[in-house]
């Protein structure tokens, strides 16, 4: 049994490990891509550039915390069919001498070989980690979708025996839009994916996407929403928020007012986290203004994890 299960995954998971699953009616798929993991880093998905920023993370290879982040909030504004890409950081360390991992989320499987997962460890943003990305795909215009308090369930194997099993709960909200990328002309292009802080008590970090304006009027960015608070009423989520956004000319480095047709600026977002959020998954509703009309369109996604909260 245990041997049809390496040979299939063999076959299908080359150099990433990928949960899929069904959730609320929804195929969640695999789609291909690569990760970047970083103190921050950009996405490599198609047409965006990488641009790898490694800061010194901690040292030591032992960990108390077997699962990195102990927890995730998140909200994501999805176009249908888009796929997001959710990373958790076991550690090396919990992994070895083992056979097989299963991952489970509410009645749904699937089993790899721990070898699989481990030959990720030059991938790692994180030192002594593995990063183990869950692929989510939503395809219903108009829905919402919330994975709130269920835990994710990493078990391990050796042999035919379990040996140990650690768990992170989640409440994760997703909205998924009307509109298709085909209908918005909008192009992100670099974006800040991953940021990994050292600092315990209130933080806050720097979200970062260009934005080029194909349209041929000018646009103006009206808001940039993260609607936790009203999505999550009980238990009362952390209070994130988004602090400042503006658009600046990556030339001069001035502050914009709009974005001038064929022209791209830096979208710029200052979010505050709480010392109670080690893991947050931020992809926020872009809303601007063409003329008369307000359009909402999903913006890259990003995940913060407090590192310092992982040893």
């Amino acid at each position: 049994m245990r041997q049809s299960i390496f040979i299939f995954l063999a076959l299908v998971l080359v150099g990433a490990v990928v949960f899929t699953f069904w959730f609320s009616g929804e195929n969640t798929n695999h789609a291909a891509s690569s990760t970047s993991t970083g103190i921050p880093v950009s996405s490599n998905s198609p047409e965006h550039h990488v641009e790898n920023n490694f800061s010194n993370t901690l040292s030591g290879s032992k960990f108390s915390i077997p699962l990195c982040p102990r927890s995730i909030w998140g909200y994501a504004y999805v176009y249908p069919n888009e796929t997001l890409t959710i990373l958790l950081y076991p550690s090396i360390d919990y992994l070895r001498n083992t056979t097989f991992v299963d991952l489970y989320l509410g009645n749904i499987s699937i089993s790899y070989s721990t070898s699989d997962v481990l030959s990720m460890t030059n991938s790692s943003g994180v030192a002594g980690r593995v990063p183990l990305p869950i692929y989510l795909r939503f395809s219903s215009p108009g829905r919402e979708i919330s994975i709130t308090g269920n835990a994710l369930l990493l078990q391990l194997w050796k042999g035919e025996s379990i040996v140990n099993e650690s768990s992170v709960p989640m409440w994760l909200y997703f909205q998924v839009a009307f509109v298709k990328p085909e209908g918005i002309h909008l192009k992100f292009g670099k974006y800040s994916s991953l940021y990994t802080s050292f600092k315990k008590g209130v933080d806050t970090f720097k979200y970062t996407a260009t934005i080029t304006n194909l349209y041929n009027k000018p646009i103006t960015i009206e808001n940039v929403s993260f609607p936790l608070a009203s999505l999550q009423v009980y238990p009362k989520p952390p209070d994130i928020k988004v602090v400042n956004f503006n658009l600046i000319n990556t030339t001069s480095n001035e502050t914009l007012n709009k974005l001038p047709p064929n022209s791209t600026a830096l979208l710029r977002v200052v979010v505050s986290v709480p010392s109670n959020v080690d893991g947050l998954y931020f992809k926020p509703k872009l809303v601007f203004k063409i003329g008369d009309e307000s359009l909402a369109v999903p913006a890259p996604p990003m995940e913060y994890v407090r590192v310092v909260d992982c040893g």
